[in-house]
């Protein structure tokens, strides 16, 4: 009885390795995406991973051999892009607030500052002064914005791919 035991077990065992194909399902709860061996919603979808033979992996694959689904490395692409994005978001913030100390530097502009300036006035001085601090600092605030733009643009790509 003991020898039939193991012997279904052993069969067993070979039948489960030999699987070519473990099912996993993304859900998401909350807003978080989960990953479970059992359906966990309504809305589940359903991802299917091939099991990697060990002699596969040091095989070379050519470019024709189809990709293994992303959906975990496109999540991980995701929350990277939104850490990049709320950087840059950090970045405009501290480029205004330095535009704004600075401006309000010269806005405290004396006659004789304005004088070794070259200015007529401190009117004409503030005005210029602003006009290169805007100068500096507008390329700069674009260009966050810009990436701000193609990383947002780049995020909805990878949530939209299947």
């Amino acid at each position: 009885m003991t020898k039939l035991i193991l012997l279904l077990y052993c069969l067993g065992a070979c039948a489960v390795s030999m699987a070519n194909e473990v099912t996993v399902y993304k859900c998401t709860i909350k807003g978080v995406p989960t990953f479970s061996q059992t359906p966990c919603a309504e809305d589940a979808q359903v991802i299917t991973l091939r099991n990697v033979n060990i002699m596969q992996t040091n095989t070379p694959q050519s470019e024709n051999t189809p990709v293994a689904d992303t959906s975990v490395d496109d999540y991980l692409a995701v929350q990277q892009i939104e850490r990049d994005i709320v950087q840059l978001e950090l970045k405009i913030k501290q480029y205004q607030q330095e535009y704004a100390q600075k401006k309000q530097q010269i806005d405290y502009m004396t006659q004789d500052k304005a004088n070794r300036l070259g200015a007529s006035s401190i009117a004409n001085a503030i005005t210029t002064e602003t006009a290169a601090l805007k100068q500096r600092f507008d390329p700069q605030i674009k260009q966050a914005q810009q990436q701000i733009e193609a990383l947002t643009q780049k995020k909805q790509q990878l949530s939209q791919q299947p």
